[in-house]
């Protein structure tokens, strides 16, 4: 498991390049966005006390004010999307099956609701479809990533990678419905259980127990959905791989390789996960000690988090790589793969 980490990230390594695309395409997905509502607070904040205190910090008072007034995509700004709140608030999202599209059933009694009664807010409609739109991009590009990775000698071109991308993008996008499908019966089964757990929980004398219980259902949904993407990842790893046309049967070869590596599989997404703990942890610690006070502390803030981003980044890629590497060293091949 270990040589395989190694080995995925020196691949990444010698492909680094691929880092600084992807964090490219994130950027300019996230200005669909970012570009109108920066837009729409000039405009709001024009000739307004609030304007020099927001440049220097944040105005509470006016946000909640203005928050109110707010419908669709501008309704999401507040304070939850700075600093390291924004992974909670994603995980958050991802538990309760607002991400990805919303499509997916809500679990538990009142988990919809808030403490107040009243239903909790949910994406935009627009925000959702643009996560779509994301994630169509990212199954793209995994192909021509995978084909970059699985070459020993390292190097790619954006020809070959775009080259790469289209010639999988077919089965390797069957692949991905078939892993939301598999997404979706995890949710629809996890309604139950989570009203059973919680009625539990309600009923527990201790409240110690009801907070393991309340707890433990989350992590149960967490480990179940990691499973499904350990399964989906490995199968994206043997189309571009061996070449296989089925997404079906990439599946179901992926699920029998990583029952019979569970602990090598698994491993590979423990260490990834601390690395990523240990990133947020550093960046909550500079964000915590930076006082942003102007324009020029906010473009150091902004680039900081970029390296944030790009750290994430590197992450994820170099999990696929080692998955890669994993599947490699366990099939006993050695490859020396011409580009698609």
């Amino acid at each position: 498991m270990l040589s395989s980490l190694r080995d995925g990230f020196r691949s990444l390594g010698r492909n680094w390049g691929l880092v600084v695309l992807v964090l490219v395409v994130n950027l300019a997905l996230a200005l669909l966005l970012a570009a109108p509502l920066a837009l729409q607070l000039e405009r709001d904040l024009s000739r307004t006390g609030a304007s020099g205190t927001m440049m220097y910090g944040f105005d509470y008072d006016w946000w909640t004010e203005w928050s109110e007034r707010q419908e669709g995509p501008s309704s999401t700004f507040a304070p939850d999307v700075f600093g390291p709140g924004l992974a909670f608030k994603n995980l958050d999202l991802l538990l309760r099956g607002e991400v990805p599209l919303g499509i997916f059933p809500r679990g538990g009694d009142g988990e919809s609701e808030r403490p107040d009664g009243m239903a909790a807010p949910s994406v935009a409609p627009l925000v959702l479809g643009i996560g779509a739109l994301y994630l169509l991009v990212q199954v793209f590009l995994t192909g021509g990533l995978l084909g970059a990775f699985r070459a020993p000698q390292g190097g790619w071109t954006f020809r070959g990678l775009v080259h790469g991308s289209g010639f999988y993008f077919g089965r390797l996008l069957r692949v991905s419905l078939l892993a939301l499908g598999l997404a979706g019966i995890v949710f629809a089964l996890n309604v139950p259980f989570a009203r059973w757990v919680d009625a539990l929980a309600r009923e527990a004398v201790s409240e110690r127990t009801a907070l393991a219980l309340g707890l433990g259902r989350h992590a149960l949904l967490l480990l179940a959905l990691l499973l499904v993407h350990m399964v989906a990842s490995f199968a994206r790893v043997l189309v571009v791989q061996e070449e296989r046309q089925s997404a079906a049967l990439a599946l179901l070869s992926s699920a029998g390789f990583c029952a019979r590596n569970l602990v090598a599989a698994l491993g590979q997404y423990g260490v990834v996960l601390v690395g990523g703990v240990l990133l947020l942890a550093s960046w909550a610690a500079f964000d915590a000690r930076f006082e942003v006070s102007g324009w020029k502390s906010q473009l150091v803030m902004f680039a900081v988090f970029q390296a944030f981003l790009f750290g994430r980044i590197a992450l994820r890629l170099g999990l696929l790589a080692s998955q890669l590497e994993l599947r490699r060293a366990r099939a006993g091949t050695v490859e020396t793969p011409e580009e698609p």
